[in-house]
């Protein structure tokens, strides 16, 4: 169950080696949420086909200032149960603060507590100079700082959640990959999502929904085994919210279901029954 607020951060997924050729200026196809989103999300954990619920995450969008400037404040926390934090509790916090029209991050902060261990990194952006400035400190290692060059389109694990909802799908053939630049333990990674049609997807206590869906390569590593498993769906009508992820863990499956939501900027008019 370690780090379960980045699974939930789904885009942690593997390089992809051509450049960075879908939107170059990161232009947004629309705008499809506003501050006062909240949307909650459930962690079910499978291992020796038993299917547990051992976590929850919450995204929430809030209006802020950063350095005079409007922002919207992004902000994702993940926890465990209090049942299962006697096994490895969890307690993270990511949140960016993004300009409100174009969706480029300002400023991003990750405080993890994951079973003891903790993370703490910020990047402040510069885009004028197109670096950004990375401070780290994890336990039991040094306190790092970096600066990183940037291209006209990175984002850290916040910030790329909500740009990739606003991907226009519609000009893409299915099976198509779609590449994106990450800012991630102060490294930029090329990665990418592979479009895969539509699909209906039906989400206990909240129903079914016409979704997109798409899939991402993930990093193995302690977590992951690696490979193109992990699948998100997302409702097909301008809100491109995700109500379902999944993924292969090295030791069992885990999964996301949302839960919850409100505050959203369009109808859920993808919503069947």
């Amino acid at each position: 169950m370690k780090r379960l607020g980045l699974i939930i951060l789904f885009l942690g997924i593997l390089h992809f080696t051509e450049g960075q050729t879908h939107n170059p200026n990161c232009i947004p196809s629309y705008k499809n949420f506003e501050v006062g989103e909240k949307i909650k999300y459930v962690l079910t954990y499978n291992w020796f086909l038993v299917w547990t619920d051992v976590g929850e995450v919450t995204f929430e969008v809030n209006e802020s200032k950063r350095n005079n400037l409007d922002t919207y404040h992004l902000k994702g926390k993940g926890k465990t149960y209090k049942f299962y934090d006697w096994f490895y509790e969890v307690r993270d916090i990511y949140e960016t603060w993004i300009d409100p029209e174009t969706l480029k991050p300002y400023f991003y902060k990750r405080d993890v507590n994951e079973g003891g261990y903790k993370i703490d990194i910020t990047y402040q952006y510069n885009w004028k100079d197109s670096v950004a400035y990375a401070k780290s400190k994890k336990t039991r290692q040094p306190y790092k700082e970096d600066t990183i060059s940037l291209d006209g389109c990175t984002h850290d694990v916040m910030s790329i959640i909500y740009y990739a909802r606003s991907i226009d799908f519609s000009k893409y053939e299915e099976g198509e990959k779609i590449p994106l630049t990450l800012l991630l333990d102060s490294k930029i990674e090329p990665v990418y999502i592979r479009y895969l049609g539509k699909e209906e997807r039906r989400v206990r206590g909240m129903g079914k929904f016409n979704c997109i869906k798409f899939s991402g390569y993930l990093v193995p590593g302690d977590v992951f085994k690696g490979g193109e498993n992990l699948e998100v769906w997302v409702t097909d009508d301008k809100n491109r919210l995700p109500v379902w992820i999944e993924s292969p863990i090295k030791v069992g499956k885990i999964k996301a279901r949302m839960v919850d939501y409100e505050g959203l900027r369009y109808d859920l008019n993808s919503k069947i029954d």
